[in-house]
């Protein structure tokens, strides 16, 4: 067959099949001559932040976040756990951000990761001797399928160049293990899992599937090898993997650490995530297929259909086909090294493919991996498993393909050989284009950070971007444009976007008032100083009651769409109060608990939070003299806010009130405290005063 292909050299085959799928994929992105970014400006941009906080890492020495601790969120250490970190491709990035603006930087990445995926599949099948022409089109539904297409707003999932390599080496050591090899296969399975940690756990998930298949299947002179191997280097190979899991470990260590901050993922939250039978079919809008596959979508689950559109397209069920006609009818026409590698990667496929499968009334094996298998527990999306699963079939598929092509019994004439190639590859490369992908322009977003970030420059040593809820845009805008602000102006902010806040952060749908990002920098042991800016949009007119209160007017910088009000930091607290009391008893009975109702004012200007280390709650003390003629100070109990109270806002609650131990006549005391820190009683704030008869239950 390739020599019907003179009219191309190879590496031109290679080059237009590449590029094909690079126009598939980035279509828009080329088009507009980079004027439009792929895909929307949630995950886009905060990828894209990711690979500028390890840029400026690497050239900056005042750089103000820390490795693991980019400076979002701010004061929140290792918020970088909370999503991919992308070390293992950002060099990639670096490389073009030395040269090019950070936007115009990611969005050739995007294409490079892309490109190198493609090349690291084809020399693959290149060592295995596979046809050229079926080689690139591996490689191009290896890099560019439409489940990777679909998800190209999750640019997390595009980086897998090293799991071709690592399948290589790892092969090779299966077959004949040297130490050499050991030790490469660990590093690029190493180097996998920092280009993206979901790309790397489900090719760490699937390799002991494949070596335990592999150990089954192989010629006993395959495992006498190999145990061979492992008698003669026991030291040095358990020495290896030793520092790779040490390695691993302290690179994941992070990641452990969020997990114990933040909890680990519900099952009933992956439950929604896991794949069912018709995600395998479901179709992204402007597939060729919607058409007649869109139905199929209607079915699964909300609002996470995006994750469960994994159907790459007829191509991947002809190869199943394929597969299974040469494993069980054709056996013959495959070398023993390519039938023992087809059978381990189809039967590791069928193994991906039934294990987090969803089943009716919520059966799934995924519940035993999720409560056993280490990371298990913090893995959202498994519908994302299909990034490994097609990897194992396409190497499957193409192997016996390129067989029954290679067999003078099954097909005999060279030009029908073409012909059915070139079919193939028409099939499966026109069935990836999606048309209409999601796209917005950058140079708005990057007009508002600029201006922003100019902002934050003129005296900021903190800053926070507030924004009305009821804007109509999503939420994470402005936190993303707020995070990116500030890595352009070098300054923290107390914004941020991540598939989870951080503990005590509140929802990060919801803007912060000036409190509430007070009460936050103070939930941390920092003597936090400087200039908080809190910036609004000119269009909201904000009119906060509590800037009068802190007497900032004086203290705003103007720009053309934006107020920065600036805040020197830290603010001395004034601790007063309003209680009015109803219906309080004037005798009680000891061990006889009262509710009081009141209402309750925050007259201080700081906020009344419920939560944190600090928290603010009711409280009482009883002062008198004891029926023993004994002075008795005593603390009371606390009732809990049940949210939050900002200065000005005004609670009613049911005080829980036990009175002493011994019969006498007290004073209570009614007031709020803050944990830790101060009784508003004790600094001459107003409260009242009732005078009470405690007598025995006699």
């Amino acid at each position: 067959m390739n020599k019907n292909l003179k009219i191309f050299s190879i590496p031109a085959l290679y080059t237009i099949v590449c590029v094909v799928g690079i126009l598939i994929a980035f279509y828009p992105t080329i088009l507009s001559r980079f004027a439009l970014i792929q895909t929307d400006p949630g995950d886009t941009r905060l990828n894209n932040y990711f690979l500028e906080h390890s840029f400026q890492l690497l050239i900056n020495k005042d750089y103000a976040g820390g490795l693991w601790s980019p400076a979002f969120f701010y004061p929140y250490k290792n918020v970088l756990a909370f999503s991919d970190n992308l070390f293992g491709s950002a060099p990639i990035y670096w490389l073009f951000r030395l040269f090019l603006s950070a936007d115009f930087a990611f969005q050739i990445w995007m294409i490079a990761v892309c490109i190198f995926s493609f090349a690291s599949f084809a020399l693959l099948m290149r060592r295995y001797q596979v046809r050229h022409l079926l080689s690139a089109l591996g490689a191009l539904l290896f890099a560019f399928s439409m489940p990777r297409i679909n998800q190209i707003g999750h640019q997390q999932l595009l980086p897998q160049f090293f799991t071709p390599l690592a399948f290589l080496v790892g092969w090779e050591f299966f077959l004949q293990p040297t130490r050499k090899k050991i030790t490469l296969f660990l590093l690029l399975i190493y180097l996998q899992v920092l280009a993206g940690i979901y790309l790397g756990w489900f090719l760490l998930f699937s390799l002991p599937i494949f070596f335990a298949i592999a150990y089954k299947l192989a010629p006993a002179s395959v495992r006498h090898n190999l145990l061979s191997y492992c008698r003669v280097d026991y030291k040095a190979t358990i020495a290896i993997i030793l520092v790779w899991a040490a390695t691993m470990f302290v690179t994941l260590l992070p990641y452990l650490e969020a997990k114990s901050d933040l909890g680990k993922r519900s099952y009933s939250e992956v439950d929604t995530m896991l794949p069912r039978i018709s995600s395998w079919f479901a179709v992204a809008p402007g597939s060729l297929w919607a058409p007649l596959l869109s139905w199929v979508s209607k079915s699964l689950p909300m609002p996470w259909p995006g994750e469960h559109r994994i159907f790459a397209g007829v191509i991947m069920f002809l190869l199943i086909g394929v597969s299974v006609y040469t494993l069980f009818k054709s056996y013959d026409i495959l070398t023993v090294q390519r039938a023992l590698l087809v059978k381990v990667c189809f039967f590791v496929f069928i193994a991906l493919f039934f294990l987090p499968l969803r089943l009716p009334f919520g059966i799934s094996l995924w519940r035993i991996i999720y409560e056993v298998v280490p990371g298990a527990s913090v893995i959202r999306a498994v519908t994302r498993i299909w990034s490994v699963a097609y990897f194992y079939l396409l190497v499957a598929g193409i192997l016996c393909f390129d067989s029954l092509l290679q067999s003078t019994v099954i097909i005999k004439r060279r030009l029908f050989k073409l012909v059915i190639v070139s079919i193939f590859c028409l099939i499966g490369i026109s069935e990836q284009l999606i048309f209409n992908l999601p796209n917005y322009e950058k140079a708005p977003l990057l007009k508002e950070t600029t201006e922003i970030s100019s902002l934050m420059k003129q005296g900021c040593n903190v800053a926070y971007l507030s924004s009305s809820s009821n804007v109509k845009k999503p939420f994470y805008i402005d936190q993303l444009t707020a995070m990116g602000a500030g890595i352009e102006a070098n300054i923290p902010v107390v914004n941020g976007y991540s598939s989870a806040p951080p503990p005590n952060y509140g929802d990060i749908g919801e803007p912060l008032s000036i409190p509430q990002v007070l009460n936050w920098l103070s939930f941390f042991n920092k003597n936090i100083s400087g200039k908080l800016c809190v910036i609004f949009p000119k269009s909201l007119e904000q009119k906060d009651s509590f800037l009068a209160t802190l007497a900032l007017q004086k203290n705003t910088i103007v720009s053309s769409n934006f107020i920065s009000y600036r805040i020197q930091l830290p603010i001395e607290q004034i601790f007063q109060q309003e209680i009015k009391v109803f219906d309080y008893p004037k005798i009680m009975v000891i061990n006889l608990q009262n509710k009081v109702p009141i209402i309750v004012k925050n007259t201080s200007n700081f906020l009344w939070s419920n939560k944190g280390n600090k928290p603010t709650n009711l409280s009482y003390k009883w002062i008198g003299i004891d029926s023993q003629g004994k002075p008795t100070n005593i603390e009371g109990n606390r009732t809990q806010l049940p949210f939050d109270v900002a200065p000005g806002e005004s609670l009613a609650i049911n005080a829980v009130i036990k009175p002493p131990t011994i019969p006498g006549k007290y004073t209570l005391i009614l007031t709020m405290v803050q944990e830790t820190v101060a009784w508003f009683s004790d600094k001459q704030s107003s409260y009242p005063k009732i005078d009470v008869t405690v007598r025995s239950d006699s």
